[in-house]
């Protein structure tokens, strides 16, 4: 691949990386005197469908997203009977290469590397993309510090598709619970991944890890992972409050959001309160014990008084009846006092009891107005209806200090007593004021709607376009664009695109019956590309043409694949169908028809896959010459 030049421009250097399916070349632009990636699709998976779908899509997603933490899409298109891609070339090492060389990663870079992830997977969620595969293979980190995310070649859309997730795709160390166990996915899914990748910068180690992807899964729905402070001393408790969350087995438990996610990692570095420790202690006075004063009057038997004989009397002696009369009165006088007294006592003891419940339910209405400033619109809004608050947008504005959608200022201020069931009005944040100067967001790619609508948005606007044919891009796609991505300019001014007007339609001829050699000079004038297969045959001279698919009649698109079948003396061998059958039983049966083969591992998702025949080539029920070999791929 060296020195070969791709789509008349790029210029192969060297391979920089490998992948399962894909080889990634460094090369240089000749047109824009830069370099850049290129990604080139395997020839063993490029007649494969489902791997070229998947190549396609990872384009079309890159295509959508402009963020600088997310590797630009330049280019792509068809080569060499394969597919490319031509995108930014990001200078760096993986985050994987960097755990593997340094080892444990400082906390406070640990949280600016993760503020970038949370950057980039903002763009991709504010586009209903779930990235599914945040792993640190997957992270390239440049030498100033920039963090790039690539690969969403399994990235997976909230709007074009809600089902259940059929495989469990994504890397088995990284997925959530809820990938693993097949349901359906949020944004959280990815949250859950960042918090993996937080652990293993933190402590050069995993939360789970197993003998093999199922055990792995297993632990990542049930088991609870060893603090990181238990494996390394040193680290802050508040980065590790942070990552604790984002790996909370249930999706709701964890941050809501990857912005809220990415306000606590820029309160960790500049040494504010977590907004996940204030809604701690939120929900403790809310939730917390109550303590409840009871109020208990006990109420005691009054003493029998007697009337009549107040004072002892003495046996020896019997008093005069006008003295027992006086004594009578002196005795009902003082009983009838104590009587006047304990009401008064009661009395006074009623009406401070009445004041002070009084005072009770009053002071039960009132609180203090929580402390709202800096936190997420919906989120404070959503804590103040536990304390019987309403919250209300006041006005909006700029803020070069406060993300978009948080609170700058509220009124009354935190603290102050009012009534329940009060309003509590929010000034909130519209992020950072529009600049004169904007960077041409990257509308290749994109569909003339979403591309005029994201060009409304960045202050700027189209100025023509034009349609031409192109043999990669569905209509109505844009395939170009002046300026192009990146490129700073001033609000208002234009940016020219070319539209895809998709391929040219042609008709599969009649060529039965044609010598293979004509009828290739014939389908490639037309645009079309040809695979040739050969059919044993005593009938028909070597080299006409037997059949064609798709047959002749058929409307095709330029660029379409179209097989023709010719006939030959040679003596030649009909392939079997092998594939799903084990590498023991496959290899058996095209020995006993004397059939060479070579064996190429690709790894497998489950363990079921494991030394199985996943895919071969030749396909079944194709012709072969004596000595040709087949290649199998085993799942390992």
């Amino acid at each position: 691949m060296i020195g070969n030049i791709i789509a008349d421009r790029y210029k192969i250097i060297n391979k920089i990386g490998s992948g399962g399916t894909a080889d990634v070349y460094l090369a240089w632009d000749g047109k824009l005197n830069r370099y850049v990636a290129i990604k080139i699709l395997s020839k063993t998976y490029a007649s494969e469908k489902n791997f070229v779908a998947r190549f396609k899509k990872e384009a079309q997603i890159l295509a959508r997203l402009n963020d600088p933490n997310i590797v630009a899409i330049y280019d792509w298109g068809q080569y060499d009977n394969s597919y490319f891609i031509c995108m930014e070339y990001a200078e760096g090492q993986s985050l994987e290469e960097i755990i593997d060389k340094q080892g444990i990663i400082s906390p406070e870079v640990t949280a600016r590397y993760a503020i970038q992830i949370c950057s980039a997977l903002e763009v991709a969620h504010k586009n209903n993309l779930i990235h599914r595969d945040i792993k640190p293979q997957n992270i390239i980190v440049t030498p100033d510090g920039t963090v790039k995310i690539t690969d969403f070649g399994i990235a997976k859309s909230l709007i074009e598709d809600n089902t259940k997730t059929i495989n469990i795709l994504g890397t088995a160390y990284y997925i959530s619970p809820e990938q693993a166990q097949g349901k359906i996915l949020s944004y959280s899914t990815d949250i859950y991944s960042l918090g993996v990748v937080l652990y293993e910068m933190l402590t050069a180690d995993l939360p789970f890890r197993g003998e093999n992807s199922i055990e792995i899964s297993l632990k990542h729905i049930n088991e609870k992972p060893i603090r990181p402070s238990a494996l390394v001393s040193n680290i802050p408790p508040e980065i590790e409050k942070i990552l604790m969350h984002c790996i909370e087995k249930n999706p709701q438990k964890r941050y809501e959001n990857v912005s809220v996610l990415k306000a606590d990692l820029q309160n960790f570095l500049n040494k504010k309160p977590l907004l996940i420790e204030k809604q701690q202690e939120r929900e403790k006075s809310l939730y917390g014990k109550s303590i409840i004063n009871k109020i208990t009057f006990l109420k005691r038997e009054p003493k029998h008084l007697d009337g009549y004989s107040s004072f002892p009397k003495e046996d020896s002696e019997e008093e005069p009846p006008e003295k027992n009369k006086k004594k009578f009165r002196l005795s009902f006088t003082i009983n009838l006092s104590i009587a006047y007294f304990l009401a008064a006592v009661f009395l006074t003891l009623f009406i401070i009891f009445t004041i002070n419940y009084s005072d009770l339910k009053a002071s039960q209405n009132i609180l203090a107005v929580p402390q709202v400033e800096k936190m997420f619109f919906e989120n404070a809004k959503a804590a103040l209806a536990l304390s019987d608050l309403e919250l209300e947008k006041k006005s909006e504005s700029f803020s070069e200090d406060v993300p978009q959608n948080y609170i700058i200022s509220q009124e009354p201020k935190a603290g102050t007593q009012i009534a329940k069931g009060s309003m509590v009005e929010a000034v909130v944040s519209k992020g950072k004021e529009i600049s004169p100067i904007v960077a041409v967001p990257n509308l290749i790619g994109l569909n003339i709607s979403d591309a005029t609508k994201i060009i409304n948005e960045a202050s700027l606007k189209i100025s023509d376009t034009l349609n031409e044919p192109s043999d990669f891009f569905e209509p109505g796609i844009v395939t170009f664009q002046d300026p192009p991505p990146g490129k700073e300019i001033k609000i208002n001014e234009a940016v020219k695109l070319k539209i895809s007007s998709g391929k040219n339609i042609v008709m599969v001829p009649n060529i039965i019956g044609y010598d293979y050699l004509y009828v290739i000079s014939q389908l490639e004038a037309m645009g079309l590309n040809v695979n040739i297969k050969r059919v044993p045959s005593t009938d028909s001279l070597p080299g006409k043409v037997l059949r064609i698919s798709p047959e002749a009649g058929t409307k095709v698109k330029e660029g379409d694949l179209i097989s023709i079948y010719i006939a030959t003396t040679e003596q030649m061998i009909l392939l079997p169908d092998v594939t799903q059958l084990s590498v023991d039983k496959a290899v058996s049966i095209l020995q006993s028809l004397n059939i060479l083969y070579d064996i190429s591992n690709i790894e497998a998702q489950y363990d079921i896959q494991k030394n199985l025949v996943m895919s071969q080539y030749p396909d079944p029920d194709t012709y072969i010459s004596i000595g040709e070999k087949v290649l199998l791929l085993i799942g390992k």
